[in-house]
């Protein structure tokens, strides 16, 4: 998951208008390039290659609010899954 976003506090005109290329049109037909989801509907019939032809169902449901709710259950279990492969800690 990817997010562009503006924090409440004084923003220069620059990062307003990144922000405003990185949503639009021009920047979408890029990112279609390599994503087969894109935030926005693009008119763009492609789907980059490696990509299932209908991306959206190769999808998991994954309750946010709920993964929220049970946030130390969530971490403890996959702390047990995989801490061991992750590289050790300083």
């Amino acid at each position: 998951m990817e997010a562009n976003a503006l924090l409440k506090k004084t923003v220069k005109q620059a990062a307003k208008d990144f922000l405003d290329w990185a949503i639009g049109d021009d920047a979408m037909k890029e990112y279609g390039k390599n994503f087969a989801i894109l935030a926005v509907k693009s008119d763009s019939s492609q789907i980059p290659e490696g990509y299932e032809q209908d991306p959206i169902k190769q999808l998991i449901k994954n309750d946010l609010n709920e993964a929220a709710k049970n946030r130390e259950s969530v971490l403890n279990e996959w702390s047990k899954r995989y801490d061991n492969k992750s590289e050790a800690k300083k």
